[in-house]
């Protein structure tokens, strides 16, 4: 980089790309990361998992999905198509404790970078630590990071009350 600016000028510098990057990232994360983390989870629980489990329910049969009764065959099923279908049964089923508290922290405390943590643990760990461990089988990683991320709404809540 002789010709340019030297590569920890790049980085620093208050015009460059990486000062700008960060003070974008911030600009996003203050106002509307609720929302984002919302969105993330959202399509994760309804589109991801979602198409994974019927995946799984179609993997099932022999004969692939039967989209006329694609819940006939459910008490038959067992192993990875059935954990597929089970991991996002489970999320679902979460999900509505996150986004009552993802609306009430959007309203009551929008700024509060403690509430925006617990939020962000959640999702995480629904998302890369849950979800997975639910599909290969590795039920402690499964029932700890259950266990912090509803631990970690509840936290929400109380802060909420308490605000």
């Amino acid at each position: 980089m002789s010709n340019g600016i030297p590569w920890h000028q790049e980085t620093t510098h208050p015009v460059s790309s990486l000062p700008r990057l960060d003070r974008h990232t911030y600009d996003v994360a203050s106002g509307r990361a609720i929302p984002a983390l919302t969105v993330l989870y959202a399509f994760w629980t309804f589109a991801g998992s979602g198409s994974l489990s019927v995946a799984g329910q179609a993997m099932s049969r022999p004969n692939g999905l039967d989209n006329d009764h694609p819940r006939k065959h459910r008490g038959n099923m067992e192993g990875l198509p059935l954990r597929l279908m089970s991991a996002h049964h489970s999320l679902v089923e979460i999900f509505p404790l996150f986004a009552a508290g993802a609306c009430l922290a959007q309203v009551l405390a929008p700024g509060d970078q403690q509430i925006l943590n617990l939020l962000g643990l959640h999702v995480l760990l629904k998302v890369f630590a849950f979800y997975p461990s639910y599909v290969v089988g590795f039920a402690p990683i499964r029932s700890l990071a259950h266990l912090l991320s509803v631990s970690a709404m509840v936290k929400v809540l109380w802060l909420l009350a308490k605000s």
